[in-house]
């Protein structure tokens, strides 16, 4: 669940219950803020930790430019492929506890750019 979520719902059930005899009332972001400390909101990870790998491409750069000095601009061409993991919740979710560690679904398509 997003911040955005509660305070579209928020909204609608205001609206709903009032109706439009207040059209002042705004759910800011102030106002989230607010009502996620009063009820002890907060962000949890849906995931168990994941490590990123950050690769020092400064080393590798004058090694791949003489590489690329062999070609002429016009048939050098950078591809690469990218996971889209369309069924993948969000790693985030507000909530009042700790969720439960749930397997992410890993169910994608592969992408080539060019």
């Amino acid at each position: 669940m997003s911040g955005q979520i509660i305070q579209g719902k928020t909204k609608d059930l205001f609206l709903k219950t009032y109706g439009e005899t207040i059209p002042e009332f705004n759910f800011s972001s102030g106002w989230l803020e607010r009502f996620k400390s009063r009820y002890e909101i907060k962000s949890y990870r849906r995931f168990g930790k994941s490590g990123s790998v950050i690769m020092n491409i400064e080393n590798e750069l004058p090694s791949i430019r003489s590489k690329l000095d062999q070609f002429e601009l016009k048939d050098i061409y950078n591809m690469d492929e990218i996971g889209l993991f369309y069924r993948l919740k969000a790693d985030h979710s507000l909530a009042i506890k700790q969720l439960e560690d749930r397997k992410k679904n890993k169910e994608r398509i592969t992408l080539a750019l060019c």
